[in-house]
C-alpha cells in the first residue's frame, strides 16, 4: 500500500470531495461545522467563513442540538438513511437525504456526513401524485356519467316496458291464455334486469355515501356482494361520521369494492371478514378471506392493487396486503384521522423520539485547523 505524506493526503481528499456532486461535512459533538465541501456551499449558498460559526440546529431548525447531541451519544456505526429538509441562507428550504457516520479521533466524537439534494425526486413524486389523483377524479367522473345514464336512459325504457306490459296482463283478454306463462317470464326477467342496473349503478355511483354514510353503505354492498358470490359473510363496521372527508370515504368504499373483487377473481375463498373500525386516531379498513391466499415469492402487484395504493397514498394512508398465518389475504388500510378540523399522524406506530440529522444539509469549504 502506497503512504502518501500527510499534507498531500489532506490535499487530494479536498480536491476529491469539492468535485463531488454530493454535500460533504465533518461537524463536531456540539453540532459545529468543522469541514465542509464546495458542493456544501453551493446548496446553502452560505460562505465557508459563515457556516463554520454555525451549528446544525441553524441549518436544520426542527432538530435542536439536544437532539444532535444524544443521537451522536447513540451512535455506534452508521446512521440509517434520513430525509429531512435544509435551509439557504436566503430562508428557503429544500428536501434532503442525509447518511451519517460516527467519527472518533483522539478521544472526541465527530460525524461525518453526506448529503444529496432530493428536490427533483420530490417533484416528480409529486408530479406522480397529482396525475395520479388526476387519474382517479377522471373516473369517477366517468363513473358518475355512466350511472347517470343507465338510472336515466335504461332504467327509464325498462321501467316502461313494465308497465307496458304489466297493463297488459290486467286486461284478460288482450293475452291468450296459453301465452301468459311467457309474459309472466318476461316481467321476472325485466324484474331482474331492473334490479342489476340499479346495483350497477349503486357500484359506479354510491350515492348512500351521502345518505347513510360509509359504514352503512360497506355493509349492504358486502352483503350484496356475499350473496352474488355464495361466500360466508362477517361485518362488523362501525360508523365513522365526521373524521374522514367525502373523498376519503370514497377512497375506502373503491378499496373495499377492489379488495372484494380481487377475493371474487383469485381466491377461491368460502368466507370473507370486513371490519371498518376507529383505533385511536386512525379509521382502520380490514378485509380478509379464506382463499387460497398469495404464493410464497409472489408479490402481488395487478392493477386492482396498484389503484387500492394510489388510493391510499392519496389519503396518506398505510396500505398492507398480506398473506395470513394459515391461509388466506388481508388487505388493511389506516387512514389518518381529522381532529379538530386537522389530520392526525398515522398511529399504530407511536411516535418515535426525534433523532436529529447529524449535519449539514448543504455543502462546504476548506476546512478549519483544530486549535
Amino acid at each position: 500500500m502506497i503512504t502518501l505524506p500527510a499534507p498531500l493526503d489532506e490535499q487530494i481528499f479536498r480536491r476529491m470531495a469539492d468535485m463531488s456532486s454530493e454535500a460533504f461535512y465533518v461537524t463536531d459533538f456540539q453540532g459545529r461545522f468543522r469541514y465542509v465541501n464546495q458542493r456544501a456551499l453551493d446548496l446553502t449558498g452560505y460562505t465557508w467563513r459563515e457556516l463554520r460559526g454555525m451549528t446544525t440546529s441553524e441549518i436544520d431548525p426542527d432538530y435542536p442540538l439536544e437532539l444532535y447531541q444524544q443521537a451522536v451519544s447513540a451512535l455506534n456505526g452508521p446512521m440509517p438513511l434520513l430525509e429531512t429538509r435544509s435551509r439557504r441562507k436566503d430562508g428557503t428550504f429544500f428536501p434532503v437525504e442525509v447518511s451519517a457516520a460516527l467519527l472518533e479521533v483522539d478521544g472526541e466524537k465527530y460525524v461525518f456526513g453526506v448529503v444529496r439534494d432530493i428536490s427533483a425526486r420530490k417533484q416528480s413524486e409529486q408530479a406522480q401524485k397529482n396525475f395520479a389523483q388526476r387519474l382517479l377524479q377522471t373516473l369517477e367522473a366517468e363513473r358518475q356519467r355512466v350511472a347517470r345514464e343507465l338510472h336515466d336512459d335504461v332504467g327509464q325504457a325498462l321501467a316502461t316496458v313494465g308497465g307496458l306490459l304489466r297493463s297488459l296482463e290486467r286486461v284478460s283478454t288482450a293475452i291468450p291464455t296459453a301465452t301468459r306463462p311467457a309474459l309472466d317470464a318476461t316481467l321476472a326477467t325485466i324484474r331482474d334486469i331492473t334490479a342489476s342496473v340499479a346495483r350497477i349503478v349503486r357500484d359506479y355511483h354510491p350515492a348512500d355515501l351521502s345518505d347513510t354514510g360509509l359504514a352503512d353503505t360497506i355493509r349492504q354492498h358486502a352483503q350484496q356482494f356475499a350473496e352474488c358470490h355464495a361466500l360466508r359473510l362477517d361485518v362488523v363496521a362501525d360508523t365513522v361520521s365526521g373524521v374522514l372527508d367525502r373523498a376519503q370515504e370514497l377512497h375506502l368504499y373503491r378499496i373495499t369494492q377492489e379488495a372484494l373483487a380481487n377475493v371474487a377473481r383469485h381466491a377461491r375463498a368460502s368466507r370473507v371478514r370486513i371490519r371498518l373500525c376507529r383505533q385511536r386516531n386512525q379509521v382502520v379498513l380490514d378485509v380478509r378471506d379464506d382463499g387460497v391466499g398469495i404464493a410464497p415469492g409472489h408479490a402481488p402487484n395487478g392493477l386492482g392493487l396498484v389503484t387500492m395504493r394510489e388510493r391510499a397514498a392519496l389519503m396518506q394512508a398505510r396500505f398492507t396486503v398480506r398473506a395470513l398465518p394459515r391461509h388466506g389475504t388481508e388487505v388493511r388500510v389506516a387512514v389518518p384521522c381529522r381532529v379538530g378540523g386537522r389530520r392526525t399522524a398515522l398511529a399504530g406506530a407511536t411516535t418515535p423520539r426525534r433523532r436529529p440529522r447529524a449535519g449539514l444539509r448543504g455543502p462546504t469549504g476548506k476546512a478549519r485547523r483544530r486549535r
